[in-house]
């Protein structure tokens, strides 16, 4: 990616509509060539999404719910791409960090983000959503029970946008470390996912699999 989308700060966990013309990604507070800074002088994490014209990637846009104050991140986007989960510590965060979702209009606006509420979000942190195409939700916490800090866990989303039982995914996948971001293909056998296990080459690592558990 060109530096329209890259920049001298963090960018990561980009979703691409279906069409390929449309991706929403996390970034740090920077856009233009300025970087915010919440009142601690913290530049916090933002989403942002951009648009494909011509084979370039343009029109890098923040989106309305982000703030100077709070970090909105690890954009996915629902089967139908007409919600987008995320992860945020913003004002009705039950834990450390919450999976929220927020409807996207027909006209591109949005509508006000939700709580994806129990069982999902604990008092922990939850991140890293994940919507794979039977439609379960895969994420990361250190909230629910596991084998050390954050593990992958799944859940079914349902008709009304709430979430069934949460379910650790267990090992292989899941170590005493941090394991986490989880992607599949199509076909929910291949996948990747991130850990900074023992045995890797670096702080975190990512690993890919052939079949869950």
């Amino acid at each position: 990616f060109n530096t329209t989308i890259n920049t001298q700060f963090h960018e990561s966990t980009p979703v691409f509509t279906k069409d390929g013309n449309t991706m929403y990604f996390t970034r740090n507070n920077y856009l233009d060539g300025k970087r915010q800074k919440d009142k601690s002088r913290v530049t916090l994490l933002k989403l942002y999404k951009a648009t494909k014209q011509d084979g370039r990637w343009v029109n890098v846009q923040e989106l309305p719910f982000n703030s100077n104050q709070y970090s909105v991140a690890h954009p996915t986007l629902s089967l139908d791409e007409k919600l987008l989960y995320f992860a945020s510590d913003m004002p009705g965060t039950k834990g450390l960090s919450d999976l929220f979702y927020v409807t996207i209009n027909a006209d591109g606006s949005y509508g006000v983000p939700q709580n994806l509420g129990a069982p999902v979000n604990t008092e922990g942190r939850e991140t890293f959503p994940f919507i794979a195409s039977d439609n379960t939700l895969f994420f990361a916490s250190d909230g629910h029970p596991g084998l050390g800090g954050l593990d992958v866990f799944s859940a079914k989303i349902n008709a009304n946008n709430t979430a069934d039982t949460v379910t650790n995914i267990a090992a292989p996948i899941n170590s005493s470390k941090d394991d986490f971001a989880l992607l599949m293909d199509k076909s929910n056998k291949k996948g990747f996912f991130t850990s900074n296990r023992e045995g890797g080459l670096g702080l975190d690592d990512i690993y890919t699999f052939s079949a869950l558990p």
